[in-house]
């Protein structure tokens, strides 16, 4: 009852701190490009196929189709998105007001594990709930929006809990297991880059206790596989798609062209990326960052000082305050020359291509020691640590009031951050020696830090959400809702169509937002195939099918203007655009990329007669394509149904994506799926009538669910028969 009655209570602060999103109808967080443009068209996608019973696996509305789980950051394989997917939608839309808690509850999990790790740790309840909100609601998670992202931070804590456990010996191989499991877990969140940070913190915690005595110790080494057996498994159904599509795709990385999985992400981009030294100063001035924001603030750094100057023979102490030490250095990225080591040598380091990120490891690391100062302040054990603190923090304050000071003498505007950052240094100041003196409870003095460490954090995270009122700052939402006309004329038009926008009038993902089929979208990553056939040329939208182009005047020849918007946007007919399905009698073999490219860019090759392949061509009949009858006649996110029929043997093509995953019977019979054109889905049909169906069944999904679903009954298993034998006390 106890326990709930505390999760009870952090889930208030956590809505409490959050009262923009909950409390009112004024704020919202999606109120972003990524968020708006990328993000929620994703989710309103998802929830759409999970309302019809499918759990969407492949993308059939951008670029031709792309397998979505294999993209990672939509997370499909991730539990708590399948709650918000399922909840009741409003005339088939995603609730605003489910998005909020939803982002209010990715923080309570994150404040919630936390103050568990540091119960774990035998910390007092009071100083457990500092570190939790520390966690939570500050430093990296309360300061990021992108859900992907903080959906993997939020397990760390749980990860470290378990992790600890098994070093000390309390039902080590259980303990090694969920601790993995959990960082499985924060593989499946969507986004790979704090998974990787997570692992590379751990990895080095089990690194140093395996190796401190200067040889080997093989129990930890055990204990270590079964942490990273663990991690696999529990990762797999998302692990291993993403791998699988990673091998087969360019990614964007802030280089001038994408790049492929086998190329390493060039180190410049990690400089620029990385955390520039004097954003060091933005620990403790909120705003004074580039990239990733470090602010912790004066309470817990504070705190988390006193820690170290007071605690430091306790073990937990150094390990967590090491663990700081080295997220910050790994964030600083280029300035830091062992980044530099890890980035050569370590695997997949050089995929999470934003060192500054690193920095959730640092303030993780000072949210768990700020719980041990607070207690170590508490203690009251005649140490002068506090009042040393107290003097130094009185110091910084006077100092940032004499920079507010002098920008008024010498008319300018003071920075308002200098002035609260003056103020919160006072106040802990004052708590600080108010409690080494005597004149303080501990009680209150516990209660007073918790209160003011919200106030700090409130000015930095969600501080800036914008007010439906503020027109100048909701602008991408509100773009979600225009150009309603042209999005219903494309929906009366004969399908199945597929239709190309200017980006710079519609940037956000028409396509998964209004299930209106686009060549096109805002994605990080391509397919390989189709990055190669190029995606601007006239010719490859014609082998895809792009019937209609949305711009504000024609951009191809021949297109004739259909539907005249209201905004000044119109949609134009592109008569060469190849039918969603037809058929060859007639493919050759190109050699190379660079014959996949002439036979594709060669006007006398003709594309809707002709096909080539770099594989070995199927063998076909000669005939006339006017005796075949073609036509697509059903297609859901995961399968689709073609009628065929057909004069001689010949090959139906399919105007969509070629991908490992996708299977075909025809008339319930298996049947070969060729790369036709270099990019697209085709398959031989005999002379007669024929029923098609495509189905996509990637065996790493399948594969990745088993692992999945092995490890988290594994690690339970272990969990529940450890705990039978030897009760913990």
């Amino acid at each position: 009852m106890r326990a709930a009655l505390v999760a009870v209570l952090l889930l208030l602060i956590t809505a409490g701190f959050y009262w923009k999103l909950v409390l009112t109808d004024q704020y919202t967080w999606l109120e972003s490009p990524d968020l708006a443009n990328q993000v929620l068209p994703w989710f309103q996608f998802q929830a759409g196929e999970w309302h019809k019973g499918t759990v969407p696996l492949w993308d059939p509305h951008l670029w031709g189709g792309q397998s979505l789980i294999g993209q990672a950051q939509p997370g499909v394989a991730y539990p708590l998105n399948w709650v918000l997917f399922n909840l009741p939608l409003r005339n088939g839309w995603i609730r605003h007001g489910y998005l909020h808690w939803y982002y209010v509850l990715i923080h309570f999990m994150a404040v919630l594990f936390c103050y568990w790790l540091c119960r774990d740790l035998k910390r007092s309840r009071t100083a457990s709930l500092l570190a939790g909100i520390s966690f939570g609601l500050g430093g990296y998670i309360g300061t990021t929006d992108w859900p992907q992202m903080i959906n993997g931070a939020v397990w760390a804590p749980l990860v470290f809990l378990f992790l600890l456990r098994s070093l000390d010996g309390r039902r080590p191989v259980a303990s090694a297991a969920l601790a993995g499991m959990f960082l499985g877990i924060a593989w499946l969140s969507g986004h790979h880059q704090i998974p990787i940070y997570v692992t590379l913190a751990a990895g080095g915690v089990w690194l140093y206790h395996m190796l401190r005595k200067g040889w080997p110790n093989w129990r930890l080494a055990r204990l270590a596989a079964v942490f990273l057996l663990f991690t696999a498994l529990v990762g797999a159904l998302q692990i291993l798609p993403a791998y699988e599509y990673g091998k087969l795709s360019r990614r964007w990385v802030g280089t001038p062209e994408p790049i492929g999985w086998s190329e390493k992400v060039p180190y410049t981009v990690h400089a620029e990326y990385a955390l520039n030294p004097p954003s060091i100063l933005g620990i403790l001035i909120p705003g004074l960052h580039q990239h990733s924001n470090p602010f912790v603030g004066v309470v817990v750094l504070s705190l988390a000082a006193l820690a170290l100057a007071a605690s430091l023979a306790a073990r937990p102490v150094r390990l967590f305050g090491m663990v700081a030490l080295a997220g910050l250095l790994f964030s600083l990225g280029g300035s830091n020359v062992l980044h530099g080591v890890l980035y050569a040598v370590v695997p997949l380091v050089d995929k999470a291509r934003s060192p500054s990120m690193a920095v959730f490891i640092f303030q993780f690391g000072l949210a768990v020691l700020g719980a041990f100062g607070l207690d170590a302040l508490l203690a009251r054990d005649g140490s002068a640590w506090p009042r040393r603190l107290a003097l130094a923090l009185a110091a910084m304050a006077a100092l940032l009031l004499a920079l507010t000071t002098a920008a008024f003498l010498f008319q300018k505007a003071p920075d308002d951050r200098y002035a609260l950052t003056a103020l919160i240094a006072l106040l802990m100041a004052g708590l600080l020696y108010g409690c080494h003196r005597g004149h303080l409870t501990a009680a209150g003095t516990g209660v007073v830090c918790v209160l003011v460490l919200l106030i700090e954090l409130g000015n930095v995270s969600g501080a800036t959400l914008p007010h439906r009122s503020e027109q100048n700052r909701n602008v991408y939402l509100n773009k979600l809702s225009e150009h309603t006309d042209i999005i219903d004329f494309l929906k009366k038009q004969p399908w199945p169509a597929r239709v190309e926008v200017d980006d710079r009038e519609i940037p956000w993902n028409l396509g998964d937002w209004q299930g209106v089929d686009t060549f096109g979208g805002y994605v990080a990553s391509l397919p390989e195939n189709l990055w190669r056939i190029g995606i601007h040329d006239p010719r490859t939208k014609m082998l895809f099918g792009v019937n209609y182009t949305v711009a504000p005047k024609p951009t191809g020849e021949g297109q004739k203007e259909v539907f005249r918007g209201a905004s000044g946007l119109n949609v134009y007919m592109n008569p060469a655009a190849l039918p969603r399905v037809w058929t060859v009698h007639e493919v050759v073999r190109a050699r190379d990329h660079d014959e996949v490219h002439h036979f594709r860019t060669d006007p006398e090759f003709d594309l809707r007669r002709k096909s080539f392949t770099l594989g070995q061509p199927p063998e076909l009949e000669s005939c006339s394509v006017e005796d075949d009858r073609v036509r697509l006649i059903s297609r859901e996110s995961n399968r689709l149904e073609i009628e065929a029929e057909m004069g001689c043997a010949g090959l139906v093509v399919l105007g969509e994506n070629y991908f490992p995953g996708w299977t075909a019977t025809v008339d319930g019979r298996r049947a070969r799926i060729y790369e036709a054109y270099a990019v697209l889905r085709g398959l031989v049909v005999d002379r007669g009538k024929h029923r098609i169906e495509m189905h996509y069944r990637p065996r790493s999904v399948y594969l990745g669910a088993v692992l999945t679903a092995l490890g988290v009954f594994g690690a339970a298993t272990l969990a529940w028969v450890s705990r039978r034998r030897r009760p913990e006390a």
